[in-house]
């Protein structure tokens, strides 16, 4: 299965990629979407993904579609399923790239959460999406959690891969030494970076 759904035509949508071994940092993603749903399943619509292809979702997932275009048609036909007030993509390492790429290009999505994320590919299938700097939007606001415990420049979760995105106003990068997702889920900063996007209003400037 690719494509898990609990969908209750809430206010809020949350869609989550799996990274690497079809896990999101180290978790299982369904028991990622189980401790988002027993959190949020009574105010939030959820929808996770994996990519059983393993290449940053170029491929597309599996039963749904075959590369990044038709994904990008296939989610925002999930999308305008409802008239959601807000819309937050998550995701771990590759699947910190999929929430990047998609809801830069997918239709009314506010947020990205992000954990140390690639944002260039060293060997996309896609050479149309081999860095995301061209794709940032304006209108979407991102979070990217970056580990600066990695000193190995080339590894695919150095800091550098965070700050290639830096230069945009509507990019937050949050520096922590050691991204562990399971702390970061335990101790509430998971949850309480949620709860700033989809509680707290906006103040008009």
């Amino acid at each position: 299965m690719s494509e898990l759904l609990i969908v209750k035509n809430h206010k809020f949508l949350i869609v989550c990629f799996g990274g690497i071994a079809l896990k999101m940092g180290g978790i299982p993603p369904f028991e990622f979407l189980h401790y988002l749903s027993s959190v949020y399943g009574n105010e939030c619509d959820l929808i996770f993904y994996v990519d059983k292809y393993q290449c940053c979702y170029h491929k597309g997932i599996e039963s749904i579609s075959t590369n990044i275009d038709e994904t990008v048609v296939y989610l925002n036909s999930k999308i305008a399923q409802n008239n959601y007030d807000k819309i937050i993509f998550m995701g771990t390492s590759a699947g910190g790239y999929a929430a990047i790429l998609f809801a830069s290009l997918c239709n009314n999505v506010n947020n990205v959460v992000s954990f140390i994320p690639k944002t260039i590919l060293n060997k996309p299938v896609d050479k149309k999406y081999t860095n995301l700097y061209n794709f940032i939007n304006s209108n979407t606001k991102y979070i990217l959690f970056g580990d600066v415990n990695i000193t190995n420049v080339n590894d695919n979760h150095h800091i550098s891969q965070c700050e290639n995105v830096k230069d945009f106003q509507n990019v937050q990068i949050i520096k922590i030494n050691g991204v562990d997702l399971k702390k970061l889920r335990d101790t509430g900063v998971i949850k309480n970076t949620i709860d700033n996007i989809i509680y707290i209003k906006e103040v008009s400037s």
